[in-house]
């Protein structure tokens, strides 16, 4: 799936930046709302934890 079908540019240029390790540290980056966490949220969070992990 193309990234831009999950989140716009900026938010996953957040995502990067904050690197959010819980759900409700997802919600507070912008444009990743309740509707995003609910479809992408819990493999987002696992893929960022990986990568936290693989560097």
């Amino acid at each position: 799936m193309p990234a831009y079908i999950v989140a716009h540019d900026s938010t996953l240029e957040a995502l990067a930046t904050h690197r959010p390790t819980s759900p409700q540290q997802l919600l507070a980056v912008k444009g990743f709302g309740k509707s995003k966490l609910d479809t992408y949220g819990k493999d987002l969070l696992a893929l960022l934890a990986h990568h936290a992990t693989t560097k």
